[in-house]
């Protein structure tokens, strides 16, 4: 699957634009670098400009993997090289980066290491006063300007551990894309709503909402190790007082965890239903915390990719015979624009309770 680039109006625009592609390690060859600059007139002040906007180390505190990088690079240089204006060279620093990279071999583990992965956010959203600081505790880069969310993950599908909460999967970046457009099915602002997270994976939305000021968010997993990788993808987008961690197993087993009696304005979730032997167990969760929490109006989110129509029906028939109403509507073209997805299965959003 592609990636489109449309409406680039200027050098920083597009500027913008490869470095949203860059950061997030969209494949290299599914970029249409050709529409991202300057068509026969690339020279020298283009380049420099790219080159510290996208490629130094001062342009972001968290670089993609050195092989992706590499590769990039291959794809960007051949690009310019088409592109550049009459007695232009290429850029002495992108061409040394890029010589470095070679140089340097790849160990065997590299593949399955988690890479720091950086999903930028439209630059007019408004985001909560806490943003004014980067990861880590460390204050952002002087002149950084992006809005960002930091993960550190692995693009396999499972991890070395054996787990599926080593990647941002396709469902929670089109749950995002919902938060970011549509306002809360809820009567409360953000900024009053307490927000849960079930099988919340590298914490992606978790994260988001907690950037956008939601007063409190609990990102749940049932992995322990998952739990642990959450809790450093938090401190990757600075010390936030309002998004906490905790393990909750879905289903009967964990009735008496402290999250069914903390008061919920908005339960959430981003493909949690792809495997049938947990869809009951999900319903139970999900049925606890609605009725629990029914009359200040709680609702529950689910985003959930359409590998097979049978499991989704039987979440359906699930949610039914639990007496919860639920509205589904697909996920179409528009709700899947601010990162690159990979590929074109449907993704559908549940609105439930």
């Amino acid at each position: 699957m592609g990636v489109q680039q449309n409406g680039i109006s200027s050098d920083h625009d597009s500027l913008v634009e490869l470095k949203r592609l860059y950061l997030q390690s969209v494949p290299a060859g599914s970029i249409a670098f050709d529409g991202l600059v300057p068509v026969g007139q690339v020279d020298w002040g283009f380049q420099d400009r790219l080159y510290n906007t996208i490629l130094s180390k001062d342009a972001t505190a968290y670089q993609p993997a050195d092989a992706y990088t590499r590769r990039f690079l291959k794809f960007l240089i051949a690009c310019l090289e088409r592109n550049l204006a009459e007695d232009e060279e290429l850029h002495n620093s992108i061409l040394t980066l890029y010589s470095n990279l070679i140089s340097k071999s790849d160990s065997p583990s590299d593949a399955t290491k988690p890479a720091f992965i950086t999903y930028l956010l439209p630059p007019n959203q408004s985001l909560s006063h806490e943003e004014e600081k980067g990861g880590e505790g460390e204050e952002r880069h002087k002149g950084e300007e992006d809005i960002q969310i930091v993960i550190s993950e692995r693009k396999s599908v499972l991890s070395t551990d054996g787990h599926t909460g080593s990647r941002t999967w396709e469902a929670a970046l089109a749950l995002g894309e919902f938060f970011l457009s549509t306002p809360l099915p809820t009567s409360k602002p953000i900024s009053q709503s307490r927000i849960l997270e079930l099988g919340a994976g590298t914490a992606f939305t978790s994260i988001l909402l907690s950037k956008l000021g939601a007063k409190r968010v609990l990102a749940t997993d049932g992995d322990e190790r998952v739990c642990e990788a959450i809790k450093r993808n938090i401190n990757l987008n600075g010390h936030r007082n309002n998004i906490s961690v905790s393990q909750l197993l879905w289903g009967a087993s964990q009735e008496d965890s402290t999250v069914y009696t903390e008061p919920w304005d908005l339960i959430i979730g981003g493909d949690i239903t792809y495997d049938t032997r947990d869809i009951s167990g999900l319903v139970f969760t999900l049925e606890r915390l609605l009725v629990r929490n029914r009359e200040t109006g709680a609702k529950a989110i689910i985003s959930a990719t359409v590998r097979n129509e049978n499991t989704l029906h039987e979440f359906d028939t699930e949610l039914s015979a639990a007496g919860l109403n639920f509205k589904v509507q697909d996920v179409g073209e528009p709700g899947r624009q601010l990162w690159y997805y990979g590929s074109d299965t449907p993704i559908r959003i549940y609105t439930i309770g």
